[in-house]
């Protein structure tokens, strides 16, 4: 799918199309700085993408192709500072390891690509959820490897320096494929 849809806060009601991402794709992930949303990664065409789409939350338009993840994933664990997107673990079965723990960041302020500044605990995919707090990112939850069962890690890294994310502790139940939300 390539759409972009948008519902309002104030009110109960159905969401719009709005706009079109450059590529149709499954398991992207998504930031948003305070005035452009951003399609990350996800699987289109037979590949694992690393395109970053950016469109305006402020006017309906379609999205327009601004850089690279530094690694193309599905599943990354989100999350957005002020200044930056990041993008947290994932999943490419080209790459060695499948599941990845590569932190990507890139710039809201100008287009380009990502680069990996930093790692998460370990290497986590189907998806732990991405949530942000007004100075640390976060991954919890996910998948170790493919065959094992989800884990209850909660990662933390900050956004004030690149450094890899440090344990610092547990969900209640070990879980992947979860949401997260953040105010």
């Amino acid at each position: 799918v390539n759409k972009i849809e948008k519902f309002t806060f104030a009110s109960d009601a159905a969401s719009t199309d709005v706009g079109d991402t450059t590529v149709a794709r499954r398991q992207p992930s998504g930031c948003s700085s305070k005035d452009h949303g951003y399609c990350l990664g996800g699987y289109h065409s037979s590949d694992y993408g690393n395109v970053i789409d950016k469109w305006s939350t402020v006017s309906d338009a379609n999205a327009t192709d601004v850089g690279d993840l530094a690694t193309a994933r599905v599943f990354a664990a989100c999350s957005s500072s002020t200044t930056h997107g990041y993008a947290a673990g994932g999943s490419n079965e080209n790459v060695a390891g499948i599941y990845l723990d590569h932190i990507d960041k890139f710039s809201f302020s100008s287009d380009g690509n990502a680069s990996d500044i930093a790692n998460l605990t370990r290497a986590k995919g189907v998806p732990g959820c991405g949530v942000s707090s007004t100075t640390h990112g976060y991954c919890a939850g996910g998948k170790v490897d493919p065959s094992s069962s989800s884990v209850d890690d909660i990662d933390k890294y900050t956004f004030a320096s690149d450094a890899n994310a440090t344990d610092v502790g547990d969900l209640d139940l070990s879980k992947y494929n979860a949401a997260g939300a953040q105010y």
